[in-house]
């Protein structure tokens, strides 16, 4: 059982189930027949880790990579968002368009409130480079406290974005996907299974490899996020890059090879073209 996602308007977490599906499936032969069941209840994250330590309820979710979650619980640790996440956009007012076109430092940009969930592992990371971050535990509140002025940017992983502005444009129609800045914090994405489900996580390591070898894997990324990465038009940005204390690269690509993961500085318009 996997966990709900925070809010019925939040759409992140439903590309890791249907890979999740895809790893069941390349593993019925040797693992036997399974299924993916979401729980009907919504969770944060710190009571999700409480049940998967515990084994009552879910028994895996996709999470940014955490110590305690490394500590405590089975990761399996293949970055299965190619650390796309970690490239954030700024969701802003489109009052502020011209604040952030004239942005040329990060020092500049960390001059600018902007906002987090208390529980995202990118806020640590945000704080130690020296932003002032104002939080919420409720994942919805954000894009009212920023549409209130509590802060100026909101970033969010290129995957998210775009999806998320569209799908609160009726009750924000002010905010927008700012067109100048991108920030790359290292962040990656495990399946965390929980420490009473042993086989479990064996399989879903095994079928992660398993698609990763025969090409499925590249295959269903690419068709889950070109959309978003060409729309990003990265290669018009200007990057600033920081520090995630969360994240060691040499373990991060330990089971995967360094070009497993993506860099912003990747040709994504010829990228794309071979998997459409």
């Amino acid at each position: 059982m996997i966990n709900r996602s925070e809010s019925e308007l939040d759409s992140r977490y439903q590309y890791t189930y249907e890979l999740l599906a895809l790893v069941i499936q390349a593993t019925t032969a040797d693992f036997g027949e399974g299924s993916l069941l979401v729980t009907d209840m919504h969770m944060s994250r710190n009571r999700i880790f409480r049940s998967l330590k515990e084994g009552d309820g879910i028994n895996v979710i996709a999470e940014a990579s955490k110590e305690n979650w490394n500590e405590e619980l089975i990761p399996i640790r293949i970055p299965i968002r190619k650390g796309i996440q970690g490239f954030r956009l700024f969701i802003i007012k489109k009052d502020n368009v011209s604040m952030l076109a004239n942005i040329t430092t990060l020092d500049q940009l960390i001059s600018l409130k902007t906002g987090s969930g208390s529980q995202w592992s990118t806020k640590v990371a945000m704080q130690q480079a020296g932003f002032e971050v104002v939080e919420s535990t409720l994942y919805e509140n954000l894009f009212n406290m920023l549409s209130k002025g509590r802060f100026v940017t909101f970033g969010r992983g290129v995957n998210e974005v775009f999806q998320e502005v569209s799908l609160f444009s009726l009750q924000y129609p002010e905010l927008m996907v700012d067109e100048h800045l991108m920030l790359h914090i290292p962040l990656v994405t495990y399946y965390y299974v929980s420490p009473n489900q042993p086989r479990l996580a064996k399989r879903i390591e095994v079928g992660l490899q398993r698609i990763i070898e025969n090409g499925q894997f590249d295959q269903f990324f690419y068709q889950h996020h070109c959309e978003y990465l060409l729309k990003a038009k990265l290669n018009n940005r200007v990057i600033f890059k920081i520090n995630n204390p969360y994240i060691a690269e040499t373990e991060v690509i330990s089971l995967v090879g360094k070009q497993f993961l993506l860099n912003p500085k990747d040709d994504f318009d010829t990228l794309c073209q071979q998997y459409r």
